[in-house]
């Protein structure tokens, strides 16, 4: 049980990453920090990239 509870904190962090990224640089874009906007942009691709990579460890086996 405790492999699962780390791999649902994990994931967790990598979803709270994601979205903390994508509202901020929504949110500095808007105020036209451009600059800023595109480093928040590229934590939220990141974010998704170790969301989705994590995602193929817990697919049933064939």
């Amino acid at each position: 049980m405790e492999g699962r509870h780390r791999n649902l904190m994990e994931t967790g962090s990598y979803w709270l990453l994601y979205v903390v990224s994508v509202s901020a640089a929504l949110l500095h874009w808007r105020l036209g920090n451009e600059e800023l906007a595109a480093v928040c942009a590229a934590a939220a691709v990141f974010g998704a990239f170790l969301i989705g990579r994590g995602r193929r460890d817990v697919a049933a086996p064939r």
